[in-house]
């Protein structure tokens, strides 16, 4: 069996760990805590029930004490102080079985026409 160790990641990933709070439309705010970050997305972690894969997200956190931020913002769509994001990955955490790591693609800002988005923005 062959193994293939290519990175697939387009930006490397920072580690930063910090609270979060996130809501799916629907959904009430939850909270969470970042493990890392780039420039597309960041994965979080979540002792609450996990977002499905595929929602759409709003995240509250603190991208202003990274020094990829002005990456961030300038592709990134930002909405009532918080980053909009795609569910990409859902997984239990192997080491904790009480916990879900949740990996998140940012939205970019031609995408706010998406009417997913449209309704979550609406209820913020």
């Amino acid at each position: 069996m062959e193994t293939n160790d290519k990175e697939r990641r387009e930006f490397f990933r920072l580690p930063h760990r910090t609270p979060l709070e996130f809501k799916a439309y629907g959904d009430r705010k939850t909270r969470g805590a970042s493990r890392n970050v780039s420039q597309s997305g960041i994965l979080f972690q979540t002792e609450q029930e996990p977002p499905q894969l595929s929602s759409i997200l709003w995240l509250s956190l603190d991208i202003r004490t990274l020094k990829i931020c002005q990456e961030i913002e300038t592709r990134a769509l930002i909405m009532n102080n918080g980053i909009l994001g795609k569910v990409v990955r859902v997984e239990e955490d192997v080491e904790n079985g009480e916990s879900y790591d949740v990996g998140v693609v940012f939205l970019k800002k031609d995408q706010k026409e998406i009417p997913e988005v449209e309704e979550l923005v609406r209820t913020l």
